[in-house]
């Protein structure tokens, strides 16, 4: 019976997250980051090996570049970067449903560890209550994002710092390797994992458990990035000075750590949307406090590891709040649930007349509310989203219709199916990719699709034809008719030149339409006419 409950969570969360990807189309607003690390994963398969170390996401790399690899064994392509772009956006799918059923595996694994350690499948189901924590890292669980694989990383080792506090004997060596070893993968996804090295002082009980945890943490992060990600330890670091270092996002901006002007507003935000992790991570760090008062000792093993949690959780509210995203926040959310189990077993050592059944009800009901509304704000945002992806699709198709022998230019943030490569190209052949990489791509490319992809990037103020620069004046001489989207209204700055050409305007639901020989109306009547 205990199984089967501790089976029940990860069952409801594998359900939902496949619905909720369903109605996520990859060329969709999810682009960013998902085609970054689709395309990064084809240009490792490809035998070049990673070109993004900035999350470092070198395990999110490594999954897409099995994916590919082994998908390749059985078809063998005669080109495997032609395979990839042909086949990319049912790669991205793959690894999306990969990253689902490792993290339904953490939260069944964990759950099963957390029970036997707790003695309770309660236990076990609060701590897998985490996944559902939050709107925001519920889509970041499901989409191919790094924070999927930190997430599930960081409940399995969540499970394991239980184990090692809650044991009555001290924690072994072999446990030390194995909290060592979880590190340096969460680290390697998500540069956001380091400050999860605090719960090491849960094995400080042994002290060679402790050391070995450190050891095997720093050489195997450090060996396992320089075979699968190089620049991660060449590059990454600089890039994490930067940012630390200047006031914008991604180290841009003026000089300094912090920005005043935003972080407080940034943190109001951070609380006000989840006050009940808040909540866990100040009764945390209440409940080892008043131990330290009480009983006169810090040495604890379940205070240590409460203590730490909270300093995890106060790191990373500065963090995110200089650098904001709320989920950023993913590894302190995800883990809130492990938290909770040893807030509630600290309660009940402080004072055991409260019965045990009380706290186990109180928290279990207010993590079932948690969990029943990050479920319901999910369902509808995935609902808005794949309306807006239709609208995209849509229009994708009716510019074709309108004009078929038309130059047919998209950007990002348009939702247009055909245009998701160009964003993977981006971030990472175009950032740090040589000439001869990029037109392999490019021939690999046109050697797949007839029909040219044709890019305008307003970030980088590059217009690109079959991933080539290319310019407006050259599509003008090639083709009778231009028609360009973008998700704003161009000035001079975003134009790259469209505008010299003084093309029609027109507004289609929320995508602005420029077209070059040929009337908006018409693409604007062809689009009325998909509904």
């Amino acid at each position: 019976m205990r199984s089967l409950l501790i089976l029940l969570v990860p069952s409801l969360y594998l359900a939902a997250t496949l619905l909720y990807s369903a109605h996520q189309a990859v060329w969709g607003l999810q682009v960013d980051p998902e085609s970054a690390y689709t395309m990064n994963g084809l240009v490792a398969a490809a035998g070049y090996g990673s070109l993004k170390f900035d999350h470092p996401g070198t395990t999110t790399t490594l999954l897409v570049e099995l994916i590919i690899r082994g998908w390749a064994a059985f078809a063998r392509p005669a080109d495997i970067v032609a395979f990839g772009l042909r086949h990319y956006d049912t790669i991205t799918i793959a690894a999306r449903t990969c990253e689902a059923l490792v993290l339904t595996g953490a939260l069944a694994v964990g759950g099963i560890i957390v029970g036997r350690a707790t003695r309770s499948a309660i236990a076990a189901m609060l701590f897998q209550a985490g996944a559902f924590v939050h709107p925001d890292a519920f889509h970041f669980q499901t989409v191919l994002a790094p924070e999927s694989l930190m997430a599930s990383i960081g409940l399995f080792g969540m499970a394991i710092v239980i184990k090692a506090a809650l044991g009555e004997e001290p924690p072994t060596t072999r446990l030390g390797v194995v909290s060592g070893l979880i590190f340096a993968l969460g680290f390697s996804t998500k540069y956001l994992y380091l400050p999860q090295a605090l719960f090491a002082v849960c094995l400080l009980r042994n002290r060679q458990a402790f050391v070995a945890a450190l050891a095997v943490g720093v050489g195997a992060f450090a060996a396992f990035n320089l075979i699968f990600n190089p620049g991660t330890i060449t590059r990454g670091f600089g890039w994490l000075v930067s940012i630390a270092t200047h006031k914008g996002h991604y180290g841009e901006g003026e000089s300094g750590f912090i920005d005043f002007g935003s972080f407080w507003s940034n943190m109001g935000e951070i609380v006000a949307a989840e006050p009940f992790v808040l909540a866990i991570y100040v009764a945390a760090a209440g409940a080892a406090l008043v131990w330290c008062i009480s009983n006169r000792s810090w040495r604890d093993p379940v205070n240590l590891t409460l203590g730490a949690a909270a300093s995890i959780f106060a790191a990373h509210l500065v963090a995110t709040s200089k650098h904001f995203a709320l989920h950023y926040m993913m590894a302190p959310w995800v883990i809130a649930g492990g938290v909770l189990v040893l807030v509630v077993i600290q309660i009940r050592r402080l004072a055991p007349s409260i019965p045990a059944t009380t706290l186990a009800l109180v928290a279990g009901s207010l993590c079932a509310v948690v969990s029943a509304k990050t479920l319901v704000d999910a369902r509808r945002a995935a609902l808005a989203q794949s309306a807006s992806n239709a609208i995209g699709a849509r229009l994708s198709k009716a510019v074709v219709d309108a004009g078929p022998a038309c130059a047919n230019v998209s950007g990002m943030f348009v939702r247009a199916p055909e245009n998701d490569k160009n964003h993977g190209w981006d971030m990472t052949l175009q950032l740090w990719g040589d000439q001869a990489m990029r037109e392999r791509f490019s021939q690999a490319y046109a050697g797949v699709f007839a029909v040219p992809l044709l890019d305008h990037n307003t970030y980088t103020h590059i217009l690109k034809d079959n991933f080539r620069p290319s310019s407006y004046a050259r599509l003008a001489a090639a083709y009778p008719c231009i028609i360009v989207r973008a998700p704003w209204e161009l000035d001079e700055d975003k134009a790259i030149g469209l505008l010299a050409l003084n093309p029609d305007h027109c507004l289609i639901e929320d995508i602005h339409v420029y077209t070059v020989g040929i009337a908006c109306a018409k693409v604007r009547n062809s689009f009325q006419g998909e509904q």
